[in-house]
């Protein structure tokens, strides 16, 4: 396996971001655009995950108060990328640079396997589409 480097986000890390969440059926943000406004925003923490034959390979990001909380929004690892740590790294990475004590998450059945192995402690929630409608 090819050493993979985890390494803050810049804006010429976009169009890869992009590629990365059609890949993982994310469609709100296929728009290199929008990646970089969200990985950008104030309070955001983000970071990618470069492999020097395949490129970018994983993304994470977080927003954080910088003191105790913080909610990490993104997590993605290419399918042929995955069980190799790279989320692993990638979360360690992101929670370490929000400053934070603590941060949670939502995630989807198919995902929580990889999350119960931290420490952590489950709780209820929402995601609340004020708006009306939802977006992905």
């Amino acid at each position: 396996m090819a050493t993979v480097e985890v390494v803050p986000f810049e804006d010429e890390h976009a169009p890869a971001v992009a590629r990365l969440a059609t890949a993982v059926q994310w469609p709100s943000l296929t728009d290199p655009d929008v990646v970089t406004r969200v990985c950008t925003a104030p309070g955001a923490v983000s970071y990618v995950a470069l492999d020097a034959s395949h490129g970018l390979v994983g993304w994470a990001q977080a927003l954080t108060d910088g003191e105790l909380q913080a909610h990490l929004s993104f997590l993605a690892v290419l399918p042929d990328h995955r069980r190799r740590g790279i989320g692993m790294l990638l979360t360690v990475a992101t929670f370490q640079a929000t400053g934070a004590k603590r941060v949670d998450l939502v995630t989807d059945g198919a995902a929580a396997g990889f999350y119960v192995r931290l420490p952590h402690t489950r709780l209820e929630g929402y995601r609340l589409y004020p708006g009306g409608a939802e977006a992905t």
